[in-house]
């Protein structure tokens, strides 16, 4: 092909491509006539609102949950949180060590008051 034929052949695929570019544009929706984001949520509230009483449940059920939109999640990372059953354990072996001190120190103090109660009365 010459220089001559790929310039004709090129300018004609050029055309076409903006041919279909411009037909698609012409095809395109208005801005005008695009709903915006807040008009489409406000006319979907207004169809739940007047939806029956099974909407009206996830209506409430959504409320109860906070209406938390990443609800999943929040549970998740709270669930994660949670103590895992080693450390539950760690924690009632210490709890059960330091009861047990606590119960030794007052045996002992009743012990220590009582000796000290009978050698007083030992006195007199």
């Amino acid at each position: 092909m010459s220089f001559d034929e790929n310039l004709i052949a090129l300018r004609q695929a050029v055309t076409h491509t903006l041919g279909v570019i411009d037909g698609k544009l012409r095809n395109k929706a208005n801005k005008a006539d695009v709903p915006t984001i807040e008009q489409i949520d406000q006319r979907f509230s207004a169809l739940a609102g007047s939806a029956p009483e099974t909407l009206d449940t996830l209506a409430e059920l959504a409320e109860a949950l906070g209406n938390n939109p990443n609800f999943a999640t929040t549970i998740s990372e709270e669930l994660a949180k949670k103590a895992t059953k080693a450390q539950v354990g760690d924690i009632e072996t210490q709890f059960g060590e330091a009861l047990t001190a606590l119960t030794d120190a007052f045996t002992q103090g009743a012990a220590t008051i009582q000796n000290s109660t009978t050698t007083d009365q030992e006195a007199t």
